[in-house]
């Protein structure tokens, strides 16, 4: 390639210098044919040079001096964001319809319990313990105690009350192991302990019952609900579903993997109860 460009060079050298040597050996007439004739070999090319350049500009003035470009231009934009207003409202009108409808399901399930509540809002969660512990914004003030239950507002147990300041309290929530109570299976009555899980669940909602008795039948499907022992929670609060079970290695009592039913990931709402 090299080679090509460099004999090409050569080439357009030689050519140049022998067009030099003809003007200078030749006469003035066959010069100035000669003269004529380079000429007209490169009037096309710069014609064509200009024409382009005379459109370019005439493009260029044409867009500078006529007042409808612009004025297009505002008023596109201007549909742009009124589209994007309406967008933007859209959203707004939904979420506020769905937290709407979050309130009056959780006004409607108060009316049915016979336990007082406090409505609060999760405005906070532990950084070290992020799927265990939240920050609510009620405190001592409102009435909020240290132990008492809280629930999600579909009335599903969600922990207790760990911590409280005047206007502030924390959570802690089930599978945390500072978050253990007695639990049963509401179709056999069979009475057991919710504990942390022992064995490794890359789902959070996933919580153990344990020291059931080893002769009952316990079967994926069942419905785990608090049993109202020791008085920190009232009786027949929804746990969760049993997913599987297997005998303790000692052989002594069967233990179960439960499912919660309350997703501790997307609480935004919930109930503290103050009396029960």
């Amino acid at each position: 390639m090299k080679q090509f460009f460099y004999r090409s060079q050569q080439t357009a050298v030689g050519a140049v210098l022998l067009t030099v040597i003809l003007l200078l050996l030749l006469p003035e007439s066959a010069r100035a044919k000669l003269k004529s004739a380079i000429g007209g070999l490169f009037l096309p090319v710069i014609g064509v040079s200009t024409a382009g350049q005379s459109m370019v500009d005439t493009l260029g003035q044409a867009a500078s001096t006529d007042p409808a470009i612009p004025s297009h231009n505002q008023a596109l934009g201007q549909a742009v964001q009124s589209e994007l207003a309406v967008a933007d409202l859209k959203l707004e009108n939904a979420q506020l319809r769905a937290e709407n409808q979050r309130l009056r399901e959780a006004v409607a399930w108060e009316r049915r319990i016979p336990w007082k509540s406090k409505l609060a809002q999760v405005v906070g969660r532990d950084s070290f313990n992020w799927w265990r512990r939240i920050k609510l914004n009620q405190g001592s003030q409102a009435g909020v105690r240290f132990n008492q239950p809280v629930i999600s507002a579909e009335g599903q147990l969600v922990g207790r009350i760990s911590e409280v300041g005047p206007k502030t309290s924390w959570a802690v929530l089930m599978g945390d192991p500072n978050c253990r109570f007695s639990a049963l299976i509401k179709e056999s009555r069979n009475q057991g302990g919710i504990v942390a899980p022992r064995q490794f669940s890359s789902d959070y909602r996933i919580v153990e019952l344990t020291y059931l008795p080893n002769d009952v039948d316990v079967r994926p499907g069942q419905m785990v609900v608090t049993s109202g022992l020791g008085g920190a929670f009232p009786k027949e609060i929804p746990v969760g579903i049993v997913e599987d079970s297997w005998l303790s290695r000692d052989g002594l009592y069967i233990e179960a993997r439960v499912k919660l039913h309350a997703d501790l990931n997307q609480l935004e709402e919930v109930r503290v109860l103050t009396e029960y």
